[in-house]
């Protein structure tokens, strides 16, 4: 489950590095993310946002976009099928819309294979992590590899392959 307060959030070792790395090169870093917890009504939207708050003072994170549905299970008006939840790419649009980026020149980074997916179909390049749940999802990537597709242990080595590509 996803943190409900600040004290919870937990960084992986060299996340922020990493993250202040690709800031210092330019690119824009925007958070995407399912809360279904909002749906299923475990999680209201002051402590998600307070938990973004939180992260945004830690790490170079310009802007949170936020998924509250679930199609199958939750409260009225969030339990939906909808255009914004990963693996849907209406988040990543939305986002380059308003932050004016070109999604050809961006990069999705997850630790699941809906977040690659999303990525991919808004026309971005995508890597999956193998930190967080990115193990257990890389076996449940499509077999071919994609040039768009990159798969590192962790973010750090994310960052490392995403300054090289450029």
């Amino acid at each position: 489950m996803a943190p409900r307060e600040p004290s919870e959030i937990e960084l992986f070792e060299g996340t922020a590095e990493a993250l202040r790395e690709l800031a210092r090169a330019g690119f824009a870093l925007v958070v995407v993310t399912n809360q279904s917890a909002i749906a299923r009504g475990e999680a209201s939207w002051d402590e998600v946002r307070r938990v973004h708050e939180h992260l945004a003072r830690l790490l170079p994170i310009e802007a949170f976009y936020v998924c509250p549905h679930h199609p199958d299970c939750g409260l009225a008006p969030y339990r939906r099928a909808c255009a914004c939840r990963k693996p849907a790419a209406g988040l990543l649009r939305l986002a380059s819309r308003e932050r004016r980026l070109d999604p050809t020149r961006s990069w999705m980074v997850g630790d699941a294979r809906r977040d690659v997916a999303a990525g991919l179909a808004a026309g971005a390049r995508a890597v999956l992590v193998e930190t967080g749940k990115g193990s257990r999802e890389r076996g449940l990537l499509d077999a071919e590899p994609s040039a768009r597709t990159l798969v590192t242990a962790d973010l750090r080595a994310a960052a490392q392959q995403i300054l090289r590509a450029g």
